[in-house]
């Protein structure tokens, strides 16, 4: 399958993922389907990830095997990061059955993946620091409740982000997904 990221990302190829995204979603917002996709670039690593399927879950539980495994890949996977780049792209779509005038896209690039999960984690403590979630651990769709918190949550996540866009068939604003600028 092919999806859109945008002017500086571009059509890239994505597959079915089993995400706990997808689950969390289902449990906490009550979405009656949800889908996750997942894609890496260059291609070759959507190769790779969709290989690993068919190992053995002993192997792939064996944790001193799986951290060599990462420690011999972390050079490998940052050289091609060098050349390729290291931006995260995400793409959250909403429709309903029910109501075929309900169709929302909200559209997040960074250039960057690893300063990105860094803002996105600082953004989530900042709301649990200020008091806007009950202590624990939870999901974030579960701990943020009001538009107004979710809002300033993903306004913090995006600090530099190259691209934030929402296209919507209803009233969705840009600074109701984003919090205004």
């Amino acid at each position: 399958t092919k999806v859109n990221f945008g002017d500086k990302v571009g059509e890239k190829d994505v597959a079915h993922l089993n995400l706990l995204e997808a689950a969390s979603c289902h449990d906490i917002l009550g979405a009656g389907n949800v889908k996750t996709l997942f894609g890496t670039d260059p291609p070759f690593w959507n190769t790779l990830l969709g290989a690993m399927c068919y190992l053995p879950s002993s192997v792939l539980s064996n944790v001193p095997l799986m951290e060599k495994l990462a420690l011999f890949s972390l050079p490998i996977v940052r050289l091609v990061d060098y050349f390729a780049g290291a931006t995260n792209g995400m793409r959250v779509e909403v429709s309903s059955s029910k109501d075929p005038t309900l169709k929302d896209m909200a559209l997040y690039v960074h250039p960057n993946l690893e300063p990105c999960v860094g803002e996105c984690v600082v953004a989530f403590a900042a709301a649990s620091f200020s008091g806007k979630t009950d202590s624990g651990v939870w999901f974030p769709e579960e701990a943020l409740i009001s538009p107004d918190d979710i809002a300033q949550v993903l306004k913090l996540a995006s600090v530099g982000a190259h691209m934030l866009n929402v296209e919507s068939e209803t009233d969705l604003k840009l600074s109701d997904v984003w919090g205004k600028r």
